[in-house]
Parts: C-alpha cells; sequence; structure tokens
C-alpha cells in the first residue's frame, strides 16, 4: 500500500507536505506511510479514498482501477436540470475528471483570458466608432451636398 499511497500523492503532483495538509495529517505521517514503517488506518484510508476519489480496494490491494469514475448519473442529472448541449457535458464530465490542482490551472487561464477580453473589445469597439465616425461625417457630407443643390 505504500507505493499507492506515494502514487496518488505523484499523480496529484503534490508534495508530502501538501499532501498532509489536504488529509490534515502530519508531514511525517505521510512519509511513514510511504516508507511503508506504518499503515493507515481505516479511517485514514477512507479519508484519502474520499479526498482524492480513490477506489478503496485498488488503494488496499492494488486491485481494479485507481480512481472512482465521476458518476455519470449525476452529470446526466446537472446536465438535464439545465437543458447543457453534449458539448457542456463533455467539458462537465472532462473537468471532474481533473485533479484538484489541474481544475485550478484551467480556471486561472479561464480568468486570464476573461481579463483579457474587455482590453480586446474597447480596442474592437474603438475601431469601430472611428469606422461609424467616418460613416456619420460621409452622409452628413452627402446631405449637405443635396441641401446646396
Amino acid at each position: 500500500m505504500n507505493e499507492r499511497i506515494k502514487e496518488i500523492r505523484k499523480i496529484n503532483n503534490l508534495t508530502q507536505q501538501e499532501f498532509a495538509d489536504r488529509l490534515k495529517i502530519k508531514r511525517n505521517t505521510v512519509a511513514t506511510y510511504e516508507a511503508g514503517k506504518s499503515s493507515p488506518s481505516d479511517a485514514a484510508i477512507a479519508l484519502i479514498c474520499r479526498e482524492f476519489n480513490v477506489n478503496e480496494t485498488w488503494l488496499r490491494t492494488g486491485q481494479g482501477e485507481m480512481f472512482h469514475p465521476a458518476s455519470s448519473s449525476s452529470i446526466n442529472a446537472v446536465v438535464q436540470e439545465y437543458g447543457l448541449s453534449e458539448p457542456s457535458r463533455i467539458f462537465l464530465e472532462k473537468f471532474l475528471h481533473l485533479a484538484p490542482e489541474h481544475r485550478t490551472v484551467l480556471l486561472n487561464f479561464i480568468k486570464d483570458v476573461a481579463s483579457a477580453l474587455p482590453n480586446a473589445e474597447k480596442t474592437g469597439s474603438t475601431r469601430q466608432e472611428i469606422d461609424i465616425d467616418a460613416e456619420i461625417a460621409n452622409y452628413r457630407g452627402y446631405l449637405e451636398s443635396k441641401i446646396d443643390m
């Protein structure tokens, strides 16, 4: 089990301290688990499984899949409740399968893009206003030429 605990930590790109913090245990405890010097209690195993969506059978024995799949019925319920499209369902499912830190990276990227959009829109709208102003000036000139006739 010690190697599997280490594998969970490595897959989630966590230091022993970060892993311990997520579980609210001491770093030294994680180190003793990974070194095989002590075994986690049933409560600690349940906590690891819950926090990292790990299949308890896999953690204890190495049998089966490492992670529990996201509940498709839960995802389908959200899709139905909010009338989401198939691409939205796929996005939601893929997002939920990401490790928590990868979700954070993705969300930060989206925030960066969103914060850049108002600047791009301002730049775009300025160009449109200039074009509109030119069109108005041209039309005004046209109307004034008709008045002079």
